[in-house]
């Protein structure tokens, strides 16, 4: 298992290459984001997304988020905006805020599971968007979190806990975890999904 420790002021963001490249030879790992620590892996490879959800015990069929390293992704992978949530998702992005859109057919079936929706988020994070510009696609990805429910923050306790299952942890320092805003926009009313770090007033629709 490969553990990078970055120096938290001034991150080395050119040895992200490394981790891109791990996660394209079907890894998983954690790294930070602007919300809290998350395992991430392509969301193309089906070996590395039944991993991922083995490691959380998650059941197959719920619905993970994806990272995306700019807004023009949302063009790619969903089906689009209205023009009213277009102007307040593009004033959000990057940010800590996870909408739930309408997927298009660039994303994996695996990722859907029968399912017609997709969560996309485009992080404000130097290190999670390095590596995002290095693997160059989006990533599977979902929140560390420990036994009680809360949110590991502490890297080297996440290597403690969950080393032998992954390929690599990215060490940024300890963060603050707190959980992205999610908004459901898929009907003619945006839809609060969860509450967290996303200032809702930004959002402006509501």
């Amino acid at each position: 298992m490969v553990y990078l420790q970055l120096d938290e002021d001034y991150p080395e963001l050119w040895k992200m290459g490394e981790i891109a490249s791990l996660i394209q030879q079907d890894g998983i790992g954690v790294i930070p984001t602007d919300t809290t620590y998350a395992y991430v892996c392509d969301m193309r490879s089906k070996s590395a997304v039944e991993r991922l959800y083995a490691i959380k015990k998650l059941n197959p069929k719920r619905p993970l988020s994806i990272l995306c390293p700019n807004f023009s992704s949302l063009a790619k992978y969903t089906r689009g905006l209205s023009t009213s949530y277009f102007r307040a998702v593009r004033r959000c992005m990057p940010g800590p805020y996870t909408f739930i859109l309408k997927a298009s057919g660039e994303v994996p079936r695996l990722m859907l599971r029968k399912r017609r929706e997709i969560g996309i988020r485009v992080p404000d994070d130097d290190v999670c968007q390095a590596i995002l510009d290095e693997f160059n696609s989006p990533l599977l990805c979902s929140s560390v979190r420990t036994e009680d429910d809360s949110y590991w923050n502490e890297p080297a306790k996440i290597a403690e806990r969950h080393g032998k299952q992954l390929d690599f942890i990215v060490d940024g320092g300890i963060r603050l975890a707190d959980p992205s805003t999610v908004l459901d926009l898929t009907g003619r009313v945006p839809e609060i999904v969860r509450e967290g770090k996303g200032d809702l007033d930004a959002f402006g629709v509501f």
